[in-house]
């Protein structure tokens, strides 16, 4: 009996060596170890990012600062002097605050696992564009196709939580299905329908007033 005493407060000694309960008193100790980070375990970390930073949020947090300001000029030319597109800069300056919101959530989100926000973690699923400038139609298709790169990232990210097997964290995996999935679906076949309806307006000869009229409809829709 006494030997299963003493290997029981072997093994909880044991265990609690990564503790933030260990930690504060070792830091609480007169002579504290030199070699021992104090109070390492005192922080937010558990599950996931106990072992691993979220570099995938930072990159996809990253990525939606850069699609935000994307979407922003998108919205400064339509609603230039000569465009004076007033839907379609609505709808952009829509997304452009979206995606700002989300990359902000997704920083207090990594702060809140007890992860620091690395800026030059570089969304290496985005491709770079250089040509914003564009007309109704393929605006639409560029806002389509980034919408979508945004949604298959979370998807990834989103997998790699959930792996059987793998280190898997259902509150990361959470976190991703409420914040990303659904609004990205929405937005995806919204613009999905945008990009449809547009171009069968463009069937007659002068499409110049089923683009005001589709441009009118966005504005008084959104």
């Amino acid at each position: 009996m006494l030997f299963f005493g003493i290997l029981s407060i072997l093994l909880a000694v044991a265990f609690a060596k990564d503790t933030c309960y260990t930690d504060v008193g070792a830091a609480c100790n007169s002579l504290p170890k030199p070699d021992r980070e104090l109070m390492s375990n005192c922080n937010a970390k558990y599950g996931y990012t106990k072992k691993h930073p979220l570099v995938d949020l930072q990159s996809y947090a990253n990525a939606n600062i850069g699609i935000s300001f994307e979407f922003l000029l998108m919205s400064s030319y339509f609603g230039n002097y000569e465009d004076q597109r007033e839907g379609f800069k609505k709808l952009y300056r829509k997304f452009s605050d979206e995606m700002w919101e989300d990359a902000i959530n997704t920083i207090k989100y990594i702060t809140k696992r007890g992860g620091t926000m690395d800026f030059n973690q570089s969304p290496h699923f985005v491709k770079p564009t250089n040509v914003l400038e564009l007309n109704e139609l393929n605006s639409l298709a560029k806002a389509l196709d980034r919408q979508k790169q945004l949604a298959n990232e979370a998807l990834r990210i989103h997998s790699t939580f959930t792996q059987i097997n793998k280190e898997d964290d259902a509150a990361l995996a959470h976190y991703i299905e409420e914040k990303f999935l659904e609004p990205q679906a929405d937005r995806v076949r919204d613009l999905a329908g945008y990009t449809s309806d547009l171009k069968n307006l463009l069937t007659d000869d002068d499409p110049s007033v089923a683009i005001f009229l589709f441009d009118e409809y966005l504005k008084k829709s959104l």
